[in-house]
């Protein structure tokens, strides 16, 4: 089967926890969600206009870092403005404190992630190719640049019993893992939007940080055996 791959560089990203509120904590990867909707920006396609279209039953996305990474804490400052007036705007008066978590890369000047998208579409290709609209990794202000599009010839797998992989697993289809780098639990994660932007359930999910592997030692879940890249990357 072919599978597209394609690689994606910024400065920063911000991927926000969906359950934080005064602050902006972030995943350290983006959830299906946001993926979903970096292919809609591409494509060029309306806001809330593509949720069943890329659906986790119709369009299978995995996801890896390909650089080391880590975070970075900021303090921001919000003007009040539930009620306009000059002094306010001046940031005279109700001033908000806000902190913000950016995902910036570890080692080098900017950070990679790897997106798988099944089945691929020629589609897909040229939209990356020449995006519709901007791609960014999270909001407007972290601008994001495509590297790399690829199509590789991989394999459909199930059983991640003894497999290395790399990137996102959700952690409820594996029971135990032997890691061989930093890996971290993201929790409470989107999976899929509904019409009226509702995510549902969320998930929880490991991730390699260092963007190394890590071997599984039992647990199932749909994923790709990819003989290019040598890899085996779980769908989100």
């Amino acid at each position: 089967m072919k599978v597209l791959q394609v690689k994606i560089s910024g400065r920063l990203a911000h991927f926000r926890k969906v359950f934080s509120n005064s602050t902006s904590l972030s995943y350290y990867f983006p959830p299906r969600t946001t993926i979903a909707g970096i292919l809609a920006a591409a494509l060029g396609l309306e806001r809330d206009s593509y949720y069943e279209k890329f659906n986790s039953d119709k369009l299978k996305i995995g996801v890896e870092a390909l650089t080391p990474l880590r975070k970075l804490t900021f303090s921001e400052i919000y003007l009040d403005t539930d009620e306009i007036s000059l002094r306010k705007l001046r940031g005279l008066a109700n001033r908000v404190p806000i902190t913000r978590e950016y995902i910036t890369a570890s080692e080098g000047d900017y950070l990679t992630y790897a997106f798988y998208f099944s089945p691929t579409s020629p589609e897909y290709r040229r939209a990356f190719s020449r995006p519709v609209y901007p791609i960014s990794l999270g909001p407007a202000n972290t601008l994001s640049w495509v590297d790399e599009i690829n199509e590789i010839e991989c394999s459909e797998i199930e059983d991640l019993s003894s497999r290395t992989v790399y990137g996102a697993v959700p952690a409820e289809a594996i029971l135990g893992i032997e890691p061989e780098s930093e890996i971290i639990i993201e929790e409470g994660m989107p999976r899929d939007f509904t019409g009226d932007r509702r995510s549902g359930k969320l998930y929880n999910y490991y991730f390699s940080i260092n963007s190394k592997k890590y071997k599984i030692k039992s647990g199932k879940a749909k994923g790709i055996e990819c003989a290019e890249e040598k890899k085996t990357i779980v769908f989100l």
